[in-house]
């Protein structure tokens, strides 16, 4: 632990941290607007009480070195598996994917905070190599670190979760210095097993790929979600259509509309001016974490900063990608604005370690 001198506390970075509120309240707007009721048992209560948990998590993380978290992380990183494994046995099944676990009136997903312990036990491995570029050695074993959780997270029925292990990966290696023909040899196996991946989908997952190369093909069927969001956004045309007067978001047309595609909702209320602003404010977070990971002061404060940082941006691109009709269905939420208390508690958990890298830059 530390005491909360002057330094670490003028260290404390009050825009990014309203940035994050910023995201969230527009989250919570448009959860309020889509969805029935404003009690605590409503999608609307339970993401600000998620929202308080996530402050509490983030203020309590904020309070430890970041070099107390790697230190241990071995620890954490098993006990992280072992409730994984644990929720193939015990867990329940939402949307046919059998990763939650049930606490009562909540549920979590082990699996959101599990890619927080992936990116420090990676930059932990990695920060720890005095070597100019990474050997085949080195890449595998830190390929085994991601690719564990991944495999447990596919057994589980959850694709989209599982996908979102690979850039912590590419992005940390590429960070800690990949030799050519290493990055060849990625490349072109990659290559090689990816149309393999293919005969492994079921046949949803298939559809939805294919819906994207012939939107026209099935609009009632796998594309209707896709088609109605590209309604919603393109019908918020300026400046949307104000709360709670959308009609796809509103009417019911849309599913899905306070989680995964809770940005179309924004866009049909709140237009292209509204879109704008929030993507700005994801814009000013990327840029708040690339300005931390570069001022951090050590190897292992830059990897942390830098994993979050690459799963952050694929989260973004996918759920926009997504919501626009551009890339195929994968499940994957917006962070801070999406419906959802693993994923919002894991992100600020996040946030409060990149803070601390931030915190103690100029600290010895």
């Amino acid at each position: 632990m530390i005491n909360l001198d002057r330094r670490l506390l003028l260290g404390f970075d009050w825009l990014w941290f309203l940035a994050l509120l910023a995201l969230s309240a527009a989250g919570a707007a448009e959860i309020w607007s889509t969805t029935n009721g404003t009690t605590l048992n409503s999608y609307f209560g339970k993401q600000l009480i998620f929202l308080c948990c996530s402050l509490v998590a983030f203020f309590v993380l904020l309070y430890f070195d970041y070099h107390i978290f790697s230190d241990f992380i071995n620890f954490i990183y098993v006990a992280g598996i072992a409730v994984l494994l644990l929720v193939l046995f015990i867990g329940h099944s939402i949307h046919n994917n059998k990763s939650w676990i049930s606490l009562g009136a909540f549920s979590f997903q082990p699996s959101e905070l599990m890619k927080l312990l992936v990116i420090v036990a990676l930059a932990k491995y990695y920060s720890e190599s005095d070597r100019e570029y990474l050997g085949l050695r080195e890449l595998m074993y830190g390929g085994a670190i991601v690719f564990v959780p991944t495999l447990m997270v596919l057994l589980q029925g959850d694709m989209g979760t599982a996908v979102t292990f690979f850039p912590i990966y590419a992005a940390l290696s590429l960070l800690a210095g990949i030799k050519r023909k290493h990055l060849i040899v990625l490349i072109v196996c990659m290559a090689v097993v990816s149309p393999a991946g293919w005969f492994y989908l079921h046949g949803y997952q298939k559809g939805r790929i294919e819906i994207i190369f012939n939107p026209a093909s099935d609009p009632h069927g796998l594309g209707y979600q896709a088609r109605q969001s590209e309604i919603a956004i393109g019908s918020g045309m300026l400046i949307g259509k104000g709360f709670k007067q959308g009609s796809q978001g509103n009417g019911g047309f849309l599913p899905a509309r306070h989680t995964d595609f809770v940005f179309a909702v924004l866009a049909e209320e709140k237009g292209f001016v509204g879109s704008i602003a929030l993507l700005g404010l994801f814009l000013f977070l990327f840029f708040r974490l690339f300005r931390t990971a570069r001022e951090a002061r050590d190897k292992i404060g830059t990897m942390i900063v830098s994993g979050v940082l690459a799963l952050l941006l694929f989260h973004v691109f996918i759920n926009i990608g997504m919501v626009e009709g551009l890339l195929p269905i994968m499940g994957i939420p917006l962070p801070f604005v999406s419906a959802g208390g693993s994923s919002l508690i894991s992100y600020y958990a996040a946030m409060s370690l990149c803070m601390s890298v931030r915190m103690r830059r100029y600290v010895n």
